[in-house]
């Protein structure tokens, strides 16, 4: 009777195991944004992902289309509120809309204390994400197809300007785009 108790103990600790690594992406996500001052709910549309998550979705890109936002939850040492407030205006505009699904976000505040680290994206996701970040909001990435539809840092080819309102583009405007493909693209899934 003690193995079989000793059994079903070992049995619910690895159960316990798992749905605790398989939450910690989402957790740690609804914890360092809150701490910034994002307002969302444990059980968000943030589908974290790590820069290898990225990496593995682009080397099969020309099946995908994807939107990938980013930001950093510290910008000069303190709590970025620009950016919290994106990701709360992003969590506020699915919830009106009723969307479902998730986005991808990569929280690039670790990566940017690192020279090391910010080489090693460059290195695997090109120039796509400008880590000295000209501003502190949420950015995004568009990519159609395998190639970049737009991006919102260093848009020199006025891509982005279609989601400008007041002459600032608008992470609310790309969401509301993205919402909309994600209903005719077949959106990839990271494992």
């Amino acid at each position: 009777m003690k193995k079989v108790i000793a059994y079903l103990s070992a049995f619910m600790l690895i159960i316990v195991g798992v749905l605790s690594l398989a939450s910690c992406s989402s957790d740690s996500f609804y914890k360092e944004w809150t701490n910034a001052g994002a307002e969302i709910e444990t059980t968000n549309m943030f589908k974290s992902v790590t820069v290898d998550e990225v990496d593995a979705l682009l080397k099969n890109s020309e099946k995908n289309t994807f939107a990938l936002f980013f930001g950093s939850s510290v910008a000069n040492g303190e709590k970025n509120s620009d950016a919290a407030s994106d990701v709360t205006a992003m969590q506020y505009t699915a919830d009106v809309k009723n969307y479902k699904g998730k986005v991808y976000f990569l929280t690039i505040t670790e990566i940017k204390k690192s020279k090391d680290k910010v080489l090693d994206v460059k290195k695997k996701l090109g120039e796509q994400i400008d880590f000295s970040m000209a501003s502190n909001n949420v950015g995004c990435v568009m990519y159609k197809n395998g190639k970049i539809e737009f991006k919102t840092i260093n848009d020199n080819a006025g891509t982005t300007n279609k989601f400008e309102i007041n002459g600032k583009v608008s992470v609310v405007a790309i969401l509301e785009y993205v919402i909309e493909q994600s209903a005719v693209e077949k959106w990839p899934t990271v494992e």
